[in-house]
């Protein structure tokens, strides 16, 4: 007898349609709604996903919700806790994929709403279908649309391990990067230079990365690609304006004639007598003058 993994994943194949967006799973009774409907589980890592309402656009969708109630189905992932990573319980877990503020507006003023449940193969399947959602709204900026572009690619990308993507076991591979430029009507280097404002974008802090997004942002999308070549700076690393240009200079190479052993033997020593600025300076200094040489 299958399990029930294995049941659920051919269940999800079964429910995809060709754009990978599946079709909605069949709800029971009344208390089978409102159970589900107490089991909402929210990941942030598809929250960030969405970006924040202004304070003055959550005003208007909670005073739009007060006046006429939520008519927009808020869209669930059902999965299991076996598949997210959680235990290998197996256990159904309803995961939230539209409607964040919706749903924490209603939570707060007990508004009712309706839920439509959908089945993915992968959460990366759930992340496209989001970006999808979230570039097909009217109210998009182009930095909004050129970032939601990169992220799919990169995500993608990622998935597959490399730029190509295999359609059906019969099919040959297919570029993602040129997938996406016929899909969205554009040149296949604006995808890949989307992916790299998105990645780019992920160092800014979430306030800068709203600038951006706004369109109200002094950053040019050129100084925030710059950014995703530099694997030395960490996701939301920089805080504020003033660190963007230094950090988007590429640090220089160094040429040493300083023999390879040496410099191992400095960068050791220095580590570990770490004393004031200047030695941190110098042991920065120190390991580009070995990496120029490795």
């Amino acid at each position: 007898m299958a399990s029930k993994k294995e049941l659920f994943k051919k269940r999800a194949v079964e429910v995809a349609t060709i754009h990978n967006t599946p079709k909605p799973a069949p709800i029971g009774g009344f208390n089978d709604i409102e159970r589900i409907k107490n089991a909402i589980v929210i990941i942030d890592e598809l929250k960030d996903l969405i970006r924040p309402l202004s304070q003055e656009q959550y005003n208007q969708l909670e005073q739009n919700l007060l006046t006429h109630g939520c008519q927009d189905a808020l869209i669930l992932w059902e999965t299991t806790s076996t598949e997210l990573q959680q235990d290998e319980l197996d256990t159904t877990v309803y995961v939230l994929v539209d409607g964040h503020n919706r749903y924490a507006i209603c939570q707060k003023n007990k508004i009712e709403f309706k839920i439509n449940l959908k089945i993915f193969e992968s959460i990366e399947k759930v992340k496209e279908f989001m970006i999808d959602l979230q570039l097909g709204r009217r109210n998009i900026t182009p930095e909004e649309e050129s970032y939601l572009r990169g992220l799919k690619y990169n995500t993608q990308k990622a998935n597959r391990g490399v730029a190509l993507q295999v359609q059906g076991e019969d099919s040959k591979p297919v570029n993602v990067a040129e997938k996406l430029a016929d899909e969205f009507n554009v040149s296949v280097r604006t995808i890949k230079n989307d992916g790299k404002f998105a990645e780019g974008l992920s160092k800014l802090s979430k306030e800068l990365q709203e600038q951006v997004l706004t369109g109200s942002s002094v950053l040019s999308k050129k100084q925030i690609q710059t950014l995703a070549d530099r694997k030395d700076i960490g996701v939301e690393a920089i805080q504020n304006l003033s660190e963007v240009n230094t950090n988007t200079e590429k640090p220089k190479s160094v040429e040493s004639s300083v023999p390879k052993e040496t410099l191992r033997s400095q960068i050791i020593a220095l580590a570990n007598n770490l004393t004031k600025e200047s030695d941190c300076d110098l042991l920065i200094k120190k390991i580009y003058q070995l990496k120029s040489v490795l």
